[in-house]
Formats: structure tokens, sequence, C-alpha cells
């Protein structure tokens, strides 16, 4: 059985946030500056930098972080923050004029999914859906804020433990789950959910390419639907952030119901990466069981 139980190593913007509930004793004038790419890393940031830090999400709610381009406004900020964190893998095309500009100035510059335990052959960079991937991105997340604020280092490693704890949780509940499924196939909007697959043994046929920018053709509908009835697939999976008709389509064609299947790109309700994990979970259970 995989482990996903991590140490700590050694040790406009859209959101301003002084997350989470613990206390220390770093005034609002000390508080580092840390700016998030999109929701993503965002809240993984909130999650482990509690009260200690400013944190502020570049990509605004509800849009896609693949489209999102920051203005001179948002550059201009950026200059002035402690850490910058991004996905990486190709999730933000945009940070590469960000990572140039901050280059030789003395923000930390931290890409979360370096050196994560996997990575697919298709270089799926939704790699948080799969806990184990997301454990290493908590961690990185972790070290940058403790490399910016060393003096809140054991308050960094303390939300970190906590949050691995969670992860192996969060794994378990999955790998329970995937044991009584009597389907292993999954039809998505787009192809966000390789990691989670690989994670879990599951096969997914999407629409949509990774980055979701291209409809799919005729003879792609056509295989899509072909593969549905042949083994007799009862829903299809949609997203929060979809604008596509696609799926509808496919569902009327196919006589299929729709779910929504979430990869955490964005929120515009602030739900955290567990809460839609969870509901995912449930909504794979309705559809696999």
């Amino acid at each position: 059985m995989r482990s996903i139980k991590l140490t700590a190593a050694a040790a406009a913007i859209a959101m301003l946030c002084s997350c989470g509930a613990q206390t220390t004793q770093t005034t609002e004038k000390e508080k580092i500056q840390v700016y998030t790419s999109f929701y993503a890393m965002y809240d993984f940031t909130c999650r482990i930098a509690g009260d200690s830090a400013d944190v502020y999400n570049m990509c605004p709610p509800g849009s896609e972080p693949h489209d999102f381009e920051p203005t001179a406004s948002d550059m201009a900020k950026l200059t002035d923050a402690d850490v910058f964190i991004y996905n990486g893998m190709g999730m933000e095309h945009w940070t590469d004029s960000i990572t140039e500009t901050l280059n030789g100035s003395d923000v930390i510059i931290t890409e979360a999914s370096k050196d994560v335990p996997s990575v697919t052959e298709n270089y799926d960079p939704h790699v948080w859906l799969d806990p184990e991937n997301a454990a290493k991105e908590y961690e990185n997340i972790a070290n940058a804020l403790i490399l910016a604020d060393p003096d809140n280092r054991g308050y960094y490693t303390a939300r970190l433990d906590e949050v691995l704890s969670d992860l192996d949780k969060l794994d378990d509940d999955y790998k329970s789950a995937v044991a009584g499924f009597k389907s292993h196939n999954i039809i998505t909007s787009h192809e966000a959910y390789m990691n989670l697959c690989d994670a879990y043994g599951l096969i997914q046929l999407a629409v949509n390419g990774v980055d979701n920018s291209e409809d799919p053709t005729p003879t792609r509908m056509a295989e899509i639907e072909d593969f549905i009835k042949a083994n007799d697939i009862k829903y299809v999976f949609t997203e929060p952030l979809s604008t596509s008709k696609i799926i509808q389509t496919i569902a009327d064609d196919t006589g299929c119901e729709i779910l929504t299947l979430d990869p955490f790109e964005g929120s515009t309700e602030n739900k955290d990466y567990f809460a839609v994990m969870y509901e995912n979970l449930e909504a794979l259970k309705t559809a696999l069981s």
C-alpha cells in the first residue's frame, strides 16, 4: 500500500486571506506576503500559512487558470512579495513571464509540483488530484514559507503534519471505495484526471484535452458515444467551470446522466481541497458502484 506520510523537509489580485485559526506572536505588520497563481495553490498555501501570512490569489474566482493573463498591475505587486507559489508543469503558461520578471529579485519562487512522486505519461499538470502528489506540493509550499519566515518554522511544520494526516485518511477512503467499484471507466469533460486515475486504477476517456481549449471532432464524439454504449456506462462528468455543451449532447445521445467531477482549478464557493475531493469521491461512487 502506498504511503503518503511525509515529513516537513529542513526545514488585479482577487483574494486577501489571513488564513487559519491558529494564533502566533506574529504581528500584522510582520506577516510575510505570499502570492499564488490560482485557486488550488491559494487553498494549499492558506492551509499551511494559517494566520502567519497574507495570501493573495492572482487568478480571479471562477476563472480558468489555463487562460488567465496577469496585468501590469499584477506584475508590479508581485515585485513586493516575499513568496510566489505556482503549480508548474504547464498548468499556468503565463508564469513564465512572471518568473523571468522576478528572476534576480528577493522573491522566493516555488514550483509546487517539483519532485512530485509520480508524473503521468501524458504530463497532466493536475497532480494534486492524487493525494500522494498533493502531499509533496504541501511540503514544497511549507518549505517556501519556512525559508521566507524561519521564525515560524514550528508553526508551519505543525500545520503541515496535520494536513499530511488528513491526506493519509483521504487516500485510504478512496482506496476503500474503489475496491467496491463495479466499473472503472469515467467519461470526463477534459483530460484533467490522469493522476487521479493512476492513483486508483481508473480509466479516463476525455472529451477535450488537458488544456480544455478545443471541442472534439465529430469522429471523436462518435468514438466516445460508441464506447459509452459498448461498456454500458450510465454517467458522464462535467465540471464546475465548464461552459461546454458537449457533455450535455453526449448525455442526450446516450441516455447518460450528468454528474460533476471537480479538478479543483478554481472555486466560486471557497471550498477547500478536502471538501472537493470528498465530493468527487461521492460522485465516483454513484457512477461506478
